[in-house]
């Protein structure tokens, strides 16, 4: 395989957005495929990317399709992919193949394979390269949420016992676990928060989502 980078050095291409809707949920506007579950493998990162490219393809084309988490398990061999990976790594893979097959035609067993060298005539999703939000800045993750599905690094210590609601409380900083964004909002009582898709299966959470607060360090 390729070297993959871990960092992007464009500018940020949601710099210069001035206004963004007061609530937004992806889910709504047909950008989000099922919740799966990650199982015993260290997969979420894949899971987040998949989910962001997921979320841009229906965008851009109308067609929401599940893509393939194995693929990117087996083919970037640099690491093992079941104790952990780059969401980085993932993009660079996608742009090089130029995308990714679909889950269909490359199904996930929860266990790292072996490269399938059978590419598809014709790739369900493309994509050309991607950019990084800047980091513990609120505001431009909003600005990117606004126009896509987007892949976190997170603290999951509070989500393991998270049942439903807006998860609130002091953020931990062992970023060990990958989500996607794919909305916001405020709740009646005035809370801001976050929508995030989580890979550990449906029947986690908020029928496999989490509500997380927002705008906490603004307050």
């Amino acid at each position: 395989m390729p070297t993959f980078k871990r960092s992007s050095t464009t500018p940020f291409v949601y710099g210069n957005v001035n206004a963004v809707p007061p609530s937004l949920d992806w889910r709504e506007r047909g950008a989000v495929t099922a919740v799966e579950n990650q199982g015993g493998c260290g997969s979420c990162w894949a899971f987040s990317v998949v989910a962001a490219m997921e979320g841009i393809t229906q965008i851009k084309t109308g067609e929401l399709v599940s893509l393939s988490e194995q693929q990117i398990l087996d083919c970037i061999t640099s690491i093992d992919s079941c104790k952990g990976g780059w969401m980085e790594y993932a993009f660079e893979f996608a742009s090089q193949y130029q995308g990714l097959d679909s889950d269909a035609d490359y199904p996930y067993p929860a266990k790292e394979g072996s490269c399938s060298a059978n590419k598809p005539s014709s790739l369900p999703a493309m994509i050309t390269g991607h950019q990084s939000v800047p980091g513990n800045n609120e505001t431009a993750l909003l600005m990117a949420v606004a126009n896509q599905p987007v892949c976190v690094r997170i603290d999951p210590i509070q989500m393991r016992f998270y049942k439903s609601g807006i998860l609130t409380g002091e953020c931990g900083t062992n970023l060990t676990h990958s989500i996607t964004a794919v909305g916001y909002g405020t709740s009646e009582d005035g809370t801001k928060y976050w929508i995030f898709k989580n890979s550990w299966g449906p029947n986690w959470g908020e029928n496999g989502f989490i509500r997380l607060q927002r705008d906490v360090a603004a307050k």
